[in-house]
């Protein structure tokens, strides 16, 4: 009797097993099909050698017991039927079919473009989650109200079972996500090298709206060392010290708007936004803004201008017609405007106490003897300047918005930044200074744990330039690489609670850890790792300091939402920030009017 070979469709003895394996001559390659231990027969293929490039192949082999024959079941009206094709017919569905075995083999390079491995390499790849065909995920960067930013990539952690290393497909790119700071540290160690790793400009689109000559992008180790030295001199210790005054200035300001609504409802995102936008026109860029309108405009096209940072439209590959017309950009060219009227100021009265100062007369004589005095250009200053305002804002007012939350929700934790600041006015005085910030040592393990919980989610892209090993997986050439700083704080074994609690901001907030060395965090990346570590480091830490001090100092407050309610997050901002934006009821002082149940 004979029945139906399942692959091939060919009648085959149903009494002896089926068999199809490649054949190959010194000419061609082919299929030979054996229906029995005597009966076989050779389909020559001699257009398969070029499906996959042309270059020799070592076939795979296929071999199958005919299932139809083990069930014992007779089909033989549909055997005689397909046993009359035509014989080219049946050379074309041997074809057919030789052309899938071969591409299923690769799929993912023509579905998935250079997501494959390094042949060269004996590593693996790590773990993948490819996403849609040609797009990848989609939504890797997409944010949600329960996670907050970059839900997407969480996301796939969890579905991989959070691994040290995964891979993921977004918009046409390979992307590894790396955490671990030993990891990162390994990815990170040849940044620079011809065989490394190095900072991506994202695109032009990116490079219009934030500066592709900042300190940021520059891929050249020698001029990336020398612009860090000219843009960290705005940033030493001594240069934050002396805009402690200013700094203390304009919180004093802001806290006391607060107090001015005393008893109604204040949205902490709203003054601590307004409060760090001050420090940008006031201190970075050294503006002389009126009250009213003009700090009004400042501050509207700063945040006109953040927006862009999360805008799908600035990540698309090519530049979108009309596209600098949008608020973002618009915003852009009013900053540019406003940097460009300081300079030139500058130019006409010299130098001032401005960061913005600062960076335009600082020279550098190099790092080896006899290399020529550097000054940064002016563009170098407008796209330093732009991502100093980053620095000093997004990261700044997103974690001091946290913060206040949950000061609000640890009451003791609050009592306790209250009591140190008494301490220190009762020793030092009202005004605030270097000195006090560096001994404000409970404050400081404040703003560090709210920064391990909600940390900024990842650092800039890398690409790298030749295949790189990371704990044992390879990561090819022209991959993208995503520090994940989130994830490594997960996954933090001093920290590390299997139930997730140590990240959960009802159950995991503990400064005290920080002061501990059996608890302390081993890995932290508040801000960032490697030769790029954020510059704006100090400046932020100030700003926060400062502006936690002058609230401990001056008045208490009370969270409008319940201990119980679900905290929710804006989905579309950059940095983690509740979608209330944190709103209080501010008053003088005493004890709390409203009880709260998260103790330690």
């Amino acid at each position: 009797m004979r029945t139906i070979c399942p692959l091939l469709f060919v009648g085959v003895s149903a009494a002896a097993p089926c068999s199809v394996s490649f054949a190959q001559t010194p000419r061609s390659y082919g299929l030979r099909i054996r229906a029995g231990p005597s009966s076989s027969h050779d389909v020559p293929l001699p257009s398969l050698q070029h499906l996959v490039g042309g270059s020799p192949m070592s076939p795979p082999v296929l071999a199958m017991t005919n299932p139809l024959a083990i069930a014992g079941k007779a089909v033989s009206p549909l055997t005689a039927a397909i046993s009359g094709i035509n014989p080219l017919a049946k050379k074309v569905l041997v074809l057919l079919f030789s052309a899938y075995v071969i591409l299923s083999k690769q799929y993912k390079r023509i579905l998935w473009p250079g997501s494959g491995p390094d042949r060269s390499h004996s590593e693996a790849l790590p773990a993948s989650s490819l996403g849609c065909p040609l797009l990848g995920q989609i939504d890797a960067f997409s944010g949600s109200k329960e996670h907050g930013p970059f839900a997407g990539i969480a996301k796939v952690a969890a579905k991989l079972g959070n691994p040290k290393l995964f891979r993921m497909y977004t918009y046409g790119f390979p992307i590894t996500s790396v955490s671990g700071l030993n990891n990162i540290k390994t990815a990170l160690s040849r940044e620079f090298e011809d065989d490394g790793i190095n900072t991506m400009l994202l695109n032009d689109n990116w490079s219009d709206l934030f500066g592709g000559e900042s300190v940021l992008y520059e891929g050249d180790k020698k001029k990336h060392a020398s612009l860090r030295r000219l843009v960290g001199s705005a940033m030493s210790p001594s240069a934050i010290g002396t805009a402690v005054p200013a700094i203390q200035a304009v919180a004093e300001r802001q806290v006391d708007s607060m107090l001015k609504l005393e008893g109604q409802v204040v949205k902490v995102e709203d003054v601590v936004t307004d409060y760090t936008l001050g420090i940008a026109h006031r201190q970075i860029l050294g503006l002389d803004l009126q009250d009213g309108e003009e700090v009004d405009e400042f501050h509207r096209n700063t945040k006109d201008w953040l927006t862009g940072m999360t805008n799908p439209l600035i990540m698309l590959p090519f530049r979108v017609p009309g596209l600098k017309r949008m608020k973002a950009f618009r915003g852009h060219d009013y900053l540019v405007a406003k940097v460009e009227e300081k300079l030139a100021r500058l130019d006409r009265d010299g130098p001032d106490e401005s960061t913005l100062s600062k960076m335009y007369f600082a020279t550098d004589d190099g790092d080896e003897e006899g290399s020529s005095t550097r000054k940064l250009t002016r563009q170098q200053v407008i796209d330093n300047s732009l991502i100093l305002i980053v620095a000093g804002t997004e990261t700044s007012s997103s974690t001091l918005t946290v913060a206040s939350l949950l000061l609000g929700l640890y009451p003791d934790v609050w009592q306790k930044v209250k009591e140190e600041q008494r301490e220190l006015q009762s020793k030092y005085g009202d005004a605030l200074s270097k000195k006090q910030l560096e001994e404000c040592t409970y404050l400081d393990s404040v703003i560090k744990e709210t920064m391990r919980i909600r940390p900024i989610e990842g650092m800039e892209l890398r690409k790298t330039k030749e295949t790189i090993v990371v704990d044992g997986k390879q990561i090819p050439k022209n991959s993208l690489v995503y520090s994940n700083v989130r994830q490594t704080h997960f996954g933090d074994a001093a920290t590390f609670a299997d139930d997730g609690s140590h990240m959960d901001l009802k159950k995991g907030f503990d400064p005290g850890r920080w002061l501990d060395p059996a608890r302390k965090p081993a890995e932290f990346m508040g801000f960032g790792e490697g030769g790029r570590r954020c510059l704006g480091e100090r400046l932020a830490y100030t700003e926060m300091k400062i502006f936690l001090a002058t609230l401990a100092r001056k008045m208490d407050f009370d969270l409008v939402a319940s201990p119980e309610d679900e905290v929710l997050w804006n989905k579309d901002a950059f940095m983690s920030r509740p979608i209330d934006g944190t709103e209080v009821i501010p008053r003088r002082g005493g004890v709390a009017t409203k009880t709260t149940m998260i103790e330690l």
